[in-house]
Parts: structure tokens; C-alpha cells; sequence
């Protein structure tokens, strides 16, 4: 595992997000107040793989790297969406049944990516309008 990917996903969990993952730390305030029975480490395994990077494949599929120490058996994982919810093929291998019961790590760094660009496009926009002002 990354050393520096898990510091980062802790500060932010800590509330101590760098200057240029507000974007992503408010995603992540944000998944919080929806999945708020979530365990800490929950949390943690979703940041860590957000901050790992999230692979757009088409519109509506993404692959999310798999790590040994957060318990993959598989380099990457598809998640995709079908008729509006997220499907991982975690779901589908053993005990996938539980996972898809409770939702996986793999699909809250989707939400989490997703979120984080959106808000960072935003940003980006807002910041782009005040400079032609």
C-alpha cells in the first residue's frame, strides 16, 4: 500500500484534507451523511481507493484498482450502474452476496470520484467567472 495514499485518506478523514483535496474531502463529508453506519475503516478503504485512482471505461462503468491489503483477490474491479444502482463484480464472487447487501468499497469510490469531479468542476467554473470579472 501507498504510504502517502493512506496519510492522505486519514488527514482527510481527521478533517485535515490538503488545499487541493477540499473537493474530495467534501465528497467524502458527504458519503458520510449518507452511509452514516458506516465503519471507520469503511471509510478509510473508500478514500484509499478513490485517491488510487478511478477509471472511467464508458459512460456509466468504471474500473477501481484492487489492493491485497483491503482485502481484493483481484488486480481491478467493474462497477457500473444498471437501471439507476451501482453493480460491482465483487457481488459476484464469494461471499459477494454480503457486499451486495451493504455496498462495497469499490462502488463508494465511485461516489466518491464522481462527487469529487463534479465539485471540482464547479470550483473550477466559479473560479473562471470571478477572474473575468
Amino acid at each position: 500500500m501507498t504510504d502517502d495514499l493512506a496519510l492522505i485518506a486519514r488527514r482527510i478523514i481527521r478533517g485535515e484534507a490538503p488545499q487541493e483535496l477540499e473537493s474530495l474531502a467534501l465528497a467524502y463529508r458527504e458519503l458520510r451523511e449518507t452511509f452514516n453506519t458506516k465503519s471507520q475503516s469503511w471509510y478509510y478503504r473508500a478514500l484509499y481507493r478513490a485517491l488510487a485512482g478511478v477509471k472511467p471505461v464508458r459512460k456509466g462503468e468504471w474500473l477501481v484498482k484492487g489492493f491485497r491489503e483491503l482485502g481484493d483477490s483481484r488486480p481491478s474491479y467493474r462497477v457500473w450502474l444498471s437501471n439507476g444502482k451501482y453493480k460491482c463484480e465483487c457481488f459476484y464472487t464469494r461471499y459477494g452476496y454480503t457486499r451486495e447487501r451493504g455496498i462495497c468499497t469499490h462502488i463508494a469510490a465511485v461516489m466518491l470520484w464522481r462527487r469529487q469531479r463534479t465539485l471540482s468542476e464547479f470550483v473550477d467554473r466559479r473560479v473562471m467567472e470571478e477572474d473575468t470579472r
